[in-house]
């Protein structure tokens, strides 16, 4: 973990900018902030300005939490990108105190999107697309959802697609611009309920390639291997069944493709 931020009074500061004024207030009218110990009221306050949207989310959170009582934060823990409020905690059946916590992005509890990305021919699904890439948590590749913390839709395209996956899709397809036809919005989807406020927006785009010739398609991952990178490959749609039954594990492709198989202006038969 990295060192926490060094502490200074907690109070509104003329040095703070408008947002993090507002939110510091919003801070300060809770309980469990009230009995926080000041250095961390001053480690919360004095957080740099990209842990804002943290911030934003920890100032929306209740004092009370189902059957628990908040009482206080005792503790921050710090990744590069994550963040981990530790809080003391009261159960209001048992009146037993204990500690909870829970992980965040610093960049708040909706940290971008994820797609499912199909071709389709002829008003008819033929193709999806599969990402494979290494994850440094499980240490190991797997196939996901494609997406990031930075990507979002915006007039029917997908921006900020991750260039490697753009060039990858554009080397398949053969073309020299992927252009989406439709974008579907799926709803959301929290990974982990238990340990991570996560959330992720979830969308389906298709790629119609009518235009294209039929054997225009590389069907196999390129042979190219990085220690951490994407690979796209196209997948016929009659194996979507068996990716979904015995390779995928991906909580948002998996949440994902259940919402496309029951959308009601989607129509893909497996």
């Amino acid at each position: 973990m990295t060192p926490s931020p060094t502490p200074s009074p907690c109070y509104i500061k003329s040095s703070m900018t408008e947002n993090r004024k507002k939110i510091v207030e919003k801070l300060q009218k809770h309980l469990w902030f009230k009995n926080t110990d000041q250095s961390i009221k001053d480690e919360l306050a004095n957080l740099a300005e990209d842990y804002d949207p943290f911030l934003v989310d920890l100032a929306d959170r209740p004092d009370e939490i189902g059957e628990l009582d908040v009482l206080k934060m005792i503790k921050l823990g710090y990744g590069h990108f994550m963040i981990m409020p530790v809080f003391e905690v009261r159960s209001t059946i048992t009146n037993q105190i204990f500690t909870y916590e829970y992980c965040s992005w610093k960049t708040g509890r909706k940290p971008g999107m994820r797609v499912l990305i199909f071709l389709e021919r002829e008003g008819e699904i033929t193709h999806f697309v599969l990402s494979n890439s290494h994850k440094f948590s499980v240490a190991h590749s797997v196939y996901d959802a494609i997406g990031g913390l930075y990507l979002h839709i915006f007039e029917n395209q997908i921006v900020n697609l991750p260039k490697k996956v753009e060039n990858e899709i554009r080397f398949h397809l053969g073309v020299e611009k992927v252009e989406f036809k439709k974008i579907y919005d799926l709803g959301r989807c929290h990974p982990d309920y238990g340990m991570s406020n996560n959330q992720s927006d979830l969308y389906a785009a298709t790629i119609d390639i009518s235009h294209l010739p039929n054997l225009v398609l590389k069907e196999d991952f390129r042979i190219t291997h990085k220690p951490v990178g994407i690979e796209i490959k196209i997948v016929h749609i009659s194996e979507l069944r068996d990716y979904i039954l015995n390779q995928i594990e991906d909580n948002y492709f998996l949440s994902a493709i259940s919402r496309v198989l029951v959308h009601p202006d989607f129509s893909l038969q497996i």
